[in-house]
């Protein structure tokens, strides 16, 4: 759900959002901006822990460190991204 959300906010605003809270709230204060884009709250990872959200405008990076919240690891600690 955070990638479709993502893809509307740039479709609308021309550019991926600095961070992830621009998806709730219009924080530039453009007319483009046609949210909020998620129905809830940003929602967290399965452990319960902030994604790590990283953006040029151009592409973005989302990222979980798995269930121990630091980055690297393996198994179940392991980061994933997308």
């Amino acid at each position: 759900s955070l990638e479709t959300a993502l893809d509307s906010f740039r479709l609308d605003m021309n550019q991926y959002p600095d961070s992830l809270s621009e998806l709730m709230e219009n924080e530039s204060g453009s007319a483009s901006w046609n949210g909020p884009y998620l129905r809830r709250e940003i929602p967290a990872d399965p452990w319960g822990n902030e994604y790590v959200y990283q953006s040029d405008g151009r592409n973005f990076t989302l990222i979980s460190y798995g269930a121990d919240g630091v980055q690297g690891g393996e198994d179940d600690d392991a980061d994933i991204g997308l």
